[in-house]
């Protein structure tokens, strides 16, 4: 499975009347291209019914389903998404094999010294641009100039995914800065309609990349 990084939904709480499989196929139906699922609530058995249903789910409309920090659902999956205080990428390449797609979350640019870690990874993800209410362990915001900053360290064919606080009103401007594709979160499972939210959200980052594309 490849993956597109254009517009990347991680999972979170959604509406009380809504179930995650439902809202992971209508973001999907609205345009999403990959999906991580991450569950820090959830035991071994809720998470591998979770990554098999949402695997099946994705698959089918041609999206990776990468699993946040857990190596035996990943393996159920296309992949592995880790961050700082988790398993280094390179351990997860050892564990996964050389197939499975491995996501790496960059917040600090001395991450970059770890070249092993950057060789092992199939795309980085900076984090966070802005603060955002769906997490509450992160570090301190990187703004644009974080984005800028993690393009021009990240070798060609990386892609940069950028996460945090981005939503419709600012998407545009993180793909300008030099991001390959969004993640997000509240802005997909926290709508009332997450299907319009994902197609409006990759309109914009379609359009943003075309435009990007013609000033090279």
């Amino acid at each position: 499975m490849t993956f597109d990084p254009r517009l990347y939904l991680v999972t979170g709480p959604v509406p009380l009347t809504g179930v995650l499989e439902d809202v992971v196929a209508q973001a999907l139906a609205g345009g999403v291209t990959a999906v991580q699922l991450r569950d820090k609530a959830a035991d071994r058995d809720c998470l591998a019914r979770q990554t098999r249903a949402l695997a099946i789910i994705a698959r089918s409309n041609g999206a990776a389903l990468l699993v946040n920090d857990d190596l035996v659902a990943a393996a159920m999956a296309d992949g592995a998404h880790v961050g700082v205080s988790d398993a280094r990428p390179q351990q997860v390449r050892a564990e996964l094999g050389k197939t499975a797609l491995i996501g790496w979350s960059i917040n600090s640019l001395s991450q970059f010294d770890d070249a092993e870690a950057l060789g092992a990874s199939d795309y980085v993800a900076v984090s966070p641009v802005w603060a955002t209410p769906s997490k509450s362990d992160t570090t301190e915001p990187l703004g644009l100039e974080g984005v800028r900053a993690v393009r021009a360290r990240t070798p060609v064919g990386i892609p940069v995914v950028a996460i945090g606080g981005i939503s419709a009103a600012n998407a545009a401007g993180v793909i300008a800065a030099g991001a390959d594709g969004i993640a997000v979160m509240s802005a997909i499972c926290s709508a009332d309609n997450p299907y319009a939210a994902a197609l409006e959200l990759r309109e914009i980052v379609d359009a943003a990349l075309s435009v990007r594309g013609q000033s090279r």
